[in-house]
């Protein structure tokens, strides 16, 4: 097939000047923080240094390897084999107002990792990809602010995933995959505590990349979302519904230096009617959620520096799931705006991409049992490196 171009790494697409693959590496990122929850219920898009540059905004560049999370569609114009290691560390820092005293959550932040690969023929119209990385995560523990009704709340969710692509055309490529969901769970109550793993689980998503001209590009994605069932072998299970997830955006090239996308995500929370642990019909554990279908808006612009030199810039609007109206902090998820920084260059054959990301989220104050004013601080930064082989 006769491509428009070849999208790889640091490597611009037609109509915008070409980033060679070699130079000195140059790693740009600065941020700063302010206030409250995890947004969107307890999902973590960050999954590569190049999007969370970006804040997300992805979808329709997708134009190194880490499309394979992303929107496995732009691999089409990735011709090769390639691989990309990266970390994510995470801060975070939580509390609730009760009137009389701020009580802290004893939650944290963990520091996940993505791996990913692809391999894409040059004369070839069907490629492959492989992404390993850690969707969602939960970790809070009210015991302080709520002794007599909150504790523990984690949840550790990475899915691996295989995706075919198909070039259509020089303009238009597709993909489908499947999700394979590793997973573990701990509720924990005054009195009574579940812990479980889960490796039985499966999903699948579909996604595409269309080029109506040379400067514009138009993305798409679809994930199915599943239905972990945690059981501890004694008679206690937890049944987590996933949200259904859908993702389209537009990018443009101006000027031959920058690439600007904007994207919407729509989330459907509203499936996640409790977190529960049961015995049978019993309920060990009432953990009943108010949720609601949340939309995320993210904007992203590249600025293609100089030869080998990227500088990225975002900004994310993260509407919560979580309605005030009988709030539970097991997730306590809060509406929230990103900014990010972050860069990326190539030397030694490699590319190294480094952001920095800083969450404000206005302060909620919600009425009922666990009545108070949240508020929490986020900070992440993610590093990754890649190569073609």
């Amino acid at each position: 097939m006769n491509r428009l171009a070849i999208e790889w790494l640091g490597t611009k697409e037609p109509g915008v000047k070409g980033l060679g693959m070699k130079g000195f590496s140059v790693a740009v990122a600065c941020c700063v923080s302010m206030t409250t929850a995890q947004a969107g219920g307890f999902s973590n898009p960050d999954m590569s240094a190049s999007a969370l540059g970006l804040s997300n905004a992805v979808v329709a560049s997708a134009d190194d390897v880490s499309a394979a999370a992303y929107n496995p569609a732009g691999i089409a114009w990735q011709d090769g084999i390639q691989g990309m290691l990266g970390i994510e560390a995470q801060y975070r820092n939580s509390s609730v107002n009760l009137g009389s005293v701020v009580a802290p959550n004893g939650g944290g932040a963990g520091n996940p990792g993505h791996l990913y690969a692809s391999w894409m023929p040059h004369d070839g119209n069907i490629g492959f990809a492989l992404a390993y990385n850690s969707p969602y995560e939960l970790d809070n523990d009210w015991a302080l602010a709520f002794p007599a009704s909150a504790g523990i709340s984690q949840l550790k969710i990475d899915r691996l995933s295989l995706d075919a692509i198909y070039a259509v055309s020089s303009s238009l490529a597709v993909s489908g995959g499947i999700d394979w969901y590793l997973s573990s769970a701990e509720m924990t109550l005054p009195g009574q505590s579940f812990s479980a793993k889960d490796k039985k689980t499966f999903g699948g998503h579909i996604s595409m990349k269309w080029k109506p001209a040379p400067t514009w590009s138009v993305g798409a994605m679809a994930r199915l979302g599943s239905e972990i069932k945690f059981s501890n072998g004694l008679s206690q299970s937890l049944n987590l519904k996933l949200p259904d997830e859908f993702t389209l955006g537009v990018a443009h090239d101006i000027a031959d230096t920058v690439r600007i996308e904007l994207d919407a995500a729509w989330s459907r929370w509203s499936k996640l009617k409790d977190m529960n642990v049961m015995s049978g019909t019993t309920v060990l554990q009432s953990h009943i959620l108010n949720m609601h279908d949340s939309l995320t808006v993210m904007a992203g612009a590249t600025w293609f520096w100089r030869e080998n030199t990227q500088i990225r810039f975002g900004y994310a609007y993260d509407q919560e799931a979580s309605d005030s109206t009988g709030f539970n902090p097991v997730v306590a998820d809060q509406t929230g705006h990103k900014a990010s920084l972050g860069g990326g260059a190539d030397m030694f054959g490699f590319h190294s991409g480094l952001a920095l990301s800083y969450t404000f989220y206005p302060k909620r104050t919600v009425t009922g049992p666990y009545a108070g004013t949240y508020r929490d601080q986020r900070y992440s930064a993610a590093l990754s490196v890649s190569k073609r082989f």
